[in-house]
Order: structure tokens, then sequence, then C-alpha cells
């Protein structure tokens, strides 16, 4: 565990016992420690795991067994049982801003108040008066906290996060004179993770210089609140509620800070698990050899390299194998933005899209690309003005005369997506599929089906000779909507029969194929297709989005069906329908 992690349940020990109206001595001691340990340079894990004794003031022997126990099993269960022993929902009331551990305790005397939903409801029925401590004053602060905590508890989609970080990064280079060495976007940010807690960067600061560089990072106009301020790490909350945490090292710790700070959690435990046994230590301020000795290196790459590793690349590094094969060095070459030739999965004023066709064609043109499908709304999609036999047949017409003038600049294919009717079944006659390049199925209705009925409506409609690619595969809308019920690995297996695509649906809001499957369905030889799900001509650029999942997924060029030149994809496309119709 680091410092921080360990500081952290210290803290929350303190709290607990504050709540339970323990020794005021020995809440201290927990306190002090969290405090003095959160401020150690060095990773206090490592230390006590290689049985080295421990001359820290304010940690004796107790807090030192408590500190191994928690490097050694990564819990404690001294603090468990504290946990156990108050009222669950007690402690998310210490989370409140301007609510500690004694006013929780108050209200769960008073009120039996057991959380922020109960301290919520007990507001607004006007029910906290008549104890004291709980003025008018207070009751309102309560208020204001708690609709802060709905807006700050939430997590952010990667687009927003990305963003707010890009804007505050630029601010902060943005300076009259160099305060700064480098600076770098870490946590789960630079993992590309489809949603993120918080903002994490990292900055080696010009020496004599931090003083400066705090109070500029300090004056951004968009901070709501500031969480602490210390010599090397700053916390605020910005005005869209996402926290941002602020390291601040020296040029030679960057790199090592960089990484430690990238994370995962997992990622970081399994190479220092690894490598302590070669007798190595890590941490954000170095590679300490057996000896005690730093070994120096210039930026990530040399840091695998000294553990005779591939480089792992940020996406990857998430506790699935990585480190395995770096060490085997078999980590592939991953898709990257400029491998894509071209898209599919567009949207246009035909049906539910904000730009007529020929202008989509055009952006996909500015945007270099060689080829582009269309596929608007299918007749059932009543919700998307759907296209009927005929309008589609109409549209069909007017892409072959686009085709002509476009000639030699971009390929246009004609495709649709099709709704998955509940029985799995397609919303278009065969005569009418027949006509057009490619048809991607998707789920729009009856989301609360059973599993088993969901999988099989799915793989019914995999299994039409129609079907392209399967699109959005979940249905699921990031911090909005669950996905529906179903089999994904039953449904990959029934796609790698009959050589169906799957979409990685590169909405921001959907990312979808998770990119956790993506491994599963290339060992299952199921190609995939990065598609924006373009509704207007700024949304064709969510493919990049969409290449982040792929790479996080382990996803190579060969594995991406757009990544191939215009003859290659319209051989691919023939080909699924050939071979379904063949082993139907």
């Amino acid at each position: 565990m680091t410092n921080s992690e360990i500081a952290e349940v210290f803290q929350q020990i303190a709290e607990i016992l504050e709540i339970k109206g323990e020794n005021p001595f020995k809440i201290r001691a927990y306190l002090n420690a969290a405090i003095v340990i959160s401020r150690l340079g060095e990773n206090l894990s490592d230390i006590v795991s290689g049985g080295e004794h421990l001359s820290i003031p304010g940690i004796g022997k107790d807090l030192y067994l408590k500190i191994k126990e928690l490097a050694d099993t990564g819990r404690l269960a001294y603090y468990d049982e504290l946990v156990k022993s108050v009222p669950e929902g007690l402690l998310e009331l210490t989370k409140l801003r301007g609510l500690g551990p004694k006013k929780a305790n108050l209200l769960y005397n008073n009120f039996n108040i057991k959380g922020i939903g109960e301290l919520d409801d007990a507001i607004k029925s006007d029910r906290l008066s008549g104890i004291r401590g709980l003025g008018q004053k207070t009751v309102e602060n309560l208020k204001k906290s708690i609709e802060d905590y709905k807006v700050f508890k939430q997590r952010f989609l990667y687009i927003d996060a990305f963003n707010q970080a890009f804007l505050f990064e630029a601010y902060l280079k943005n300076t009259p004179q160099k305060l700064i060495d480098e600076i770098e976007i870490a946590g789960s940010l630079r993992r590309k993770m489809e949603t993120v807690g918080d903002i994490d960067i990292v900055a080696s600061v010009i020496a004599g210089k931090e003083g400066q560089f705090s109070k500029r990072f300090l004056s951004y106009p968009e901070i709501l609140r500031v969480e602490s301020a210390g010599e090397t790490k700053i916390s605020v909350v910005l005005k869209s509620g996402i926290h941002v945490d602020l390291r601040i090292v020296q040029p030679a710790d960057f790199v090592y800070a960089l990484h430690h700070f990238t994370g995962s959690k997992l990622h970081n435990e399994e190479l220092r698990s690894i490598e302590k046994k070669r007798g190595y230590k890590i941490n954000e301020y170095g590679i300490f050899a057996g000896n005690g000795n730093k070994i120096t290196v210039g930026n990530e790459a040399e840091f695998y390299d000294v553990f005779g590793m591939q480089f792992i690349p940020p996406e990857l590094r998430e506790g699935t194998g990585e480190i395995e094969s770096a060490l085997s060095h078999s980590i592939p070459g991953l898709v990257e933005e400029k491998d894509l030739k071209g898209v599919f999965h567009i949207h246009t004023t035909y049906t539910d899209g904000k730009e007529s066709l020929e202008e989509m064609i055009e952006a996909c043109v500015k945007q270099g690309y060689k080829y582009a499908g269309i596929s608007d709304h299918s007749v059932s999609a009543h919700y998307a003005k759907g296209l009927s036999t005929s309008e589609l047949e109409s549209q069909m017409e007017y892409i072959d005369r686009l085709n002509k003038k476009y000639e030699g600049i971009i390929k246009i294919f004609k495709g649709i997506e099709s709704d998955i009717l509940p029985d799995g079944s397609l919303d278009y006659d065969e005569k009418t599929l027949e006509k057009l390049d490619f048809v991607i199925a998707s789920v729009h209705s009856k989301f609360n089906m059973a599993e088993n009925l969901m999988t099989e409506r799915i793989m019914n409609a995999v299994k039409n000779p129609y079907t392209t690619m399967i699109g959005h595969l979940t249905g699921r809308l990031l911090l909005e909507r669950k996905e529906y019920a179903v089999d994904i690995s039953r449904v990959l297996d029934c796609a790698s029969e009959y050589k169906t695509i799957i979409e990685l649906n590169a909405n921001p809001k959907r990312l979808d194929i998770d990119w956790r499957y993506i491994k599963e369905a290339i060992s299952k030889n199921v190609l995939l297709s990065i598609n924006p799900d373009a509704h207007n001509s700024s949304s064709i650029y969510f493919v990049n989005y969409g290449i982040n999942i792929a790479r996080k997924g382990w996803a190579r060029k060969s594995d991406i069906l757009n990544t191939g030149n215009v003859s290659e994809v319209s051989n691919v496309l023939s080909g699924i329908r050939d071979y379904k119709k063949k082993k139907i």
C-alpha cells in the first residue's frame, strides 16, 4: 500500500473513534500518525515488509504492527472491526463538508440518522430543531453540503474530465516565465478509462520557482474550493465538481512520479511485488537497487527496461496480464489513430442526424478518410424518423450519385442501422437488405428482457445473413443507463462462428463493447469496427475515443475492420454475407 493509502486508513480510524467517543489521546495519536505518514518521502510498505526498524516520531510499536499488517496483507483487522461497530452509513455523513464525527454522532443519537439520504429527508421535513449545535445556520450549511455532495460524488465521462484537465494543464503551461520543467496528466485519465473520479496532474517545477507555481495553480479561475495546499501536493475542487490532485516533484523524480500516479493500483502492486523478489524497490521517488542506490532513467521506456521489460502503454496498466507480457516482450503493437482509413455508423438528416448526407461526407473527406458507411435508422425506429423501404431506396439512389461525384476521393457504403426486433429479426425484407453494402443490427427497445432471452435475441440477429455487425452491444449509456442483461461470451462465440463484426461504439457515452471484453473477442477471432455513431460532422471525431478503448483491450490494427483499405473492407463486407448464406 502507498503512504497515502495507509494514512487514509489511520484518518478513518480516528474518525470512527471520535464517533464512538473514545479517548481523545488515542484519537490524536492516529491523526498525528496519518499526518506524519502522508509527509514521508520513503514508501512505508517497502520499509516494514523488508523488516527494517521504524524510527519515526509518533509511530510506536502498536502503530508499527498495524502498518506492517497493512503492508503485508492490504487489510487491517482492527479497522475492519471498527467499521462494523458503527451503523452503516454513519461514516458517509463525515464526508459532508462541515459535518465532522461529533455532529455525525449527534445526528445519530438524536434522530437515528445513519446516512446522507436520511439527513436530506430530515432537513426537508424540518425535523432538525431543538438540538444544541444544530442551529438554523448549521442546517442551511448542511443542506448546501448535501447538494454539493450529490454533484461531486459522481464520476465523469472521459471526454468531460479530459477537456477540463487539458484546459487546466494549458493554463499551467502558459506563464510569462518558465516555471515547469515537465507536466503531465496522470491517473485514470492517462490510462483512458471510460469514466474517471478525479484529475491527477504531475509536475516537476524549476528549483526556486515552487512558490510561484503553487500560486499560479491556486489562481486558476475554475477552482471552486481548495481542499489542501502543501509543498508537494495541492488538492482542489473545480466548479464542475471534479477533484484535481497536483503532485509537485523535483525534475529528477518526474518519471518515477508519473509512473506511480498513472497507476493503476493493481499494476503498481504487481510490479512492486515481482521486482521486490529481484532486489528492487519502486516508489514515486525512484527505482532503488538492492544496495540502496537510485537507478536513473530518462523516460518510462527506460523505467521498464531496468527490469528487462517491454514498454507498457498507459492504457494497458490495469493488472490484466500486461506485466507478464512485458517480461516476455509479447505486448502487441496497438492500433493508433493514424491507422483508421474510414468510418461506419453515420446518421444524416434523413433520420435523426443534424447535417445532410453530403455534409457528413465532406467532413469525412476533410478528416482524410477513404470511405464512409452511411447507416440511418430503420423503419421500426419511430423515435428517430426511421426510413421506410421507399425512403431507404431513395437514399441509396442518392448515394449512387454521390459516389460518382466523389469517385477517386471517397467511397460511400450504403447501409442501415436496423433495429433488432424482440425475436431477433431485422425490420426490412430480404429484397431490401440485399441492396445494402452493410447492416448494423442494434437493440433499441425492450431493454428489460431476461438475460437468456436478450442473448438469444442478439444471437438470432448475428445469424441473419444480412447482419454485418452488431451495434453498441450492451446498450449502456455511461453514468446514465446500465447495460441490459446479456451473456457477452455467448454472443462473441456466435459472432465468431458466423464471422459477424462487433461494433466498438465510440460515442463517449457508450464506448461499447466494454474494453474488458475486447481481449476475449480478439481471442475468438471476432473483428471489431470502431464507429463514431455520428449525428453531426464534429462527432465523427469520436472514433479517437474508440481508439483509446480498443488499445485498452489490446487491439491491434489487424483486429479493426476500418483500418483496411477500400477494397479490403469491401471484400470483408461481401464475404460475411456470402459465408452466412452458405452456412445457413
